[in-house]
């Protein structure tokens, strides 16, 4: 017999069992209003990890609350505070697939992208007219990074502008940030990047600069690893992307 029946028996069993049985004694009440959901949801949160920084509670689909938190990503819990989804929501409409996640993922991202100054940014401009922009979250020490980078100018002569932000995958502070902190304090940011890239020696320096709050924005909108792009409108296309799959996430032609 196949899992995938074996299951579906399983499940009809326990379900023909349960409706036969009599209701528990003490149901769970669950909140009347979005404000007693929060709090609830809140509250059990803040027992149970409670260094964790709560940015959003507001209500999904199918009865869930999506709770956002720095560090943590995207997660789903009951009203009653007591259970917590972690992973994406699709939704099914037919043959239509949509990612519940991801779109609600897509918006915060689109304004907190938007937020950062470009004077904090590393760009690497579109030859020409720019057809696009790609933000960038990157580590100097990550294979997939360098090897990114050194498709830059493929994507630079397709239309597309580079905009780089600092993610140091050993955290901040860190050996890694340190090095980092001698690219964005470099007179010259465009060239020390591609020379740190490159394994070129690039001129220890300290000032300050965006690394931290650029660490802490990455971790908030979900940013895992490196390299991590994303579109101006805030979707998530990749890791690693060759300069014609980029355009093509972009509908550029």
């Amino acid at each position: 017999m196949k899992f995938s029946h074996l299951a579906l028996s399983v499940s009809l069993v326990m379900m023909s069992a349960c409706s036969q049985a009599e209701p528990p004694a003490n149901k769970t009440v669950l909140p009347e209003t979005h404000a007693q959901a929060e709090a609830a949801i809140r509250a059990s949160l803040k027992q149970a990890i409670p260094d964790a920084e709560i940015t959003q509670v507001k209500p999904s689909v199918a009865g869930l609350y999506e709770i956002k938190a720095k560090g943590y990503g995207t997660a789903y819990m009951t009203a009653d505070g007591r259970y917590m989804l972690q992973g994406e929501i699709i939704e099914i409409d037919g043959a239509k697939l949509s990612n519940v996640t991801e779109k609600g993922m897509a918006g915060q991202r689109k304004e907190l992208l938007a937020s950062v100054p470009t004077q904090d940014m590393i760009i690497f401009a579109a030859e020409g007219k720019a057809k696009g922009i790609a933000y960038v979250f990157t580590d100097v020490d990550c294979g997939y990074c360098r090897k990114i980078h050194d498709e830059v100018p493929m994507m630079n002569k397709m239309g597309i502008e580079i905009r780089y932000l600092a993610f140091p995958r050993a955290g901040y502070p860190s050996p890694t940030s340190q090095r980092m902190d001698a690219i964005w304090c470099n007179a010259d940011r465009n060239s020390a990047m591609t020379a740190m890239k490159r394994n070129q020696p690039v001129p220890p320096a300290t000032c300050p600069n965006p690394i931290k709050a650029q660490y802490e924005l990455g971790q908030e909108i979900g940013v895992r690893g490196t390299p991590a792009v994303f579109l101006e409108d805030g979707t998530q296309v990749g890791g690693y992307l060759s300069p014609k799959d980029l355009a093509a996430a972009m509908g550029i032609k």
